[in-house]
């Protein structure tokens, strides 16, 4: 949660979930601090309307807190420290990273991971006796995002190694094709009033007016929708990572992954996808049908 990608994808996602085109397993952080993880639970209660109806309800934040954090992202220090409902106060108050990521998959038969952060918490989920089988059983599609941002080598190569599903690769290039537009922001968020946490990060980031990059975004739109054609797919291939850190996709010999592509002339039509799922407003909760008699 250092890009304000990260954050509109978030806002993405809890549309996408309010409108029922989805439903959100879990949310986990890796790579920043508490911060981050009070953001992602600010912006939660920021799109969940009304009371919440149970503890189901409530989406625990993992957060990877087994050793000394890192700084909290500057861009997520405005919305933390507004006047903004938030669940998570302190580190106690978040949940075992590896843990979250394997218990949002039990209650989800037709599943899907987008992992933009190292993958850290997720290889450390296969540790846990049984949570390769339920993600061959339950996980349809793991959804792997490169910002450009170095991954962590080891746990990386294990997750391309052991994760028992297909994996779909949105390149760098993906995003960088896919800017989200600071027009955007000025105008299509003012139903908030000021008050929003991801127009907050988004303006915190870098002085506007900026174009941002896409990355998690796109991956979000596809993990939702791949069924959507605004993305086209290579032919599978491998995805490995460098010593460095960063991520090498080649097209065929059979492997398990494919990457995600762009065509030109689908590149407005996503742009505006982008900002009519990410700008709108919150939906309220559906009323539940009294049971039959």
């Amino acid at each position: 949660m250092s890009r304000p990608d990260a954050a509109l994808a978030l806002a993405m996602l809890y549309e996408f979930q309010g409108k029922r085109e989805s439903r959100m397993g879990s949310v986990c952080v890796n790579g920043s601090g508490l911060g981050a993880a009070i953001f992602c639970d600010i912006v939660y209660r920021f799109y969940t309307l009304g009371p919440v109806r149970n503890a189901n309800d409530v989406l625990p934040t993992g957060l990877a807190a087994d050793g000394p954090m890192p700084g909290d992202p500057p861009m997520v220090k405005t919305a933390v420290a507004g006047a903004y409902v938030r669940g998570i106060k302190r580190v106690s108050d978040t949940s075992l990273a590896e843990s979250v990521i394997r218990n949002g998959v039990i209650f989800n038969a037709d599943g899907v991971m987008i992992l933009s952060a190292p993958a850290t918490c997720l290889a450390k989920s296969f540790d846990i006796q049984g949570t390769k089988e339920i993600y061959k059983e339950r996980v349809k599609m793991l959804v792997v995002v490169d910002s450009g941002a170095p991954q962590d080598v080891k746990a990386m190569r294990r997750v391309l190694a052991e994760f028992p599903a297909p994996i779909v690769f949105c390149g760098k290039d993906v995003g960088d094709a896919l800017p989200y537009p600071a027009t955007s922001i000025a105008k299509d968020f003012l139903w908030a009033e000021g008050h929003h946490p991801v127009v907050d990060a988004y303006t915190a980031y870098q002085p506007m007016p900026y174009d941002a990059p896409s990355y998690d975004m796109a991956g979000v739109l596809y993990a939702v929708h791949p069924e959507s054609r605004l993305f086209s797919l290579s032919e599978a291939g491998s995805l490995a990572v460098d010593d460095g850190g960063r991520f090498r996709f080649t097209a065929g010999g059979g492997g398990k992954v494919r990457s995600l592509m762009v065509d030109t002339g689908r590149k407005s039509k996503i742009i505006e996808t982008y900002i009519e799922i990410a700008s709108a407003k919150p939906v309220p909760p559906a009323a539940r049908r009294p049971k039959p008699a």
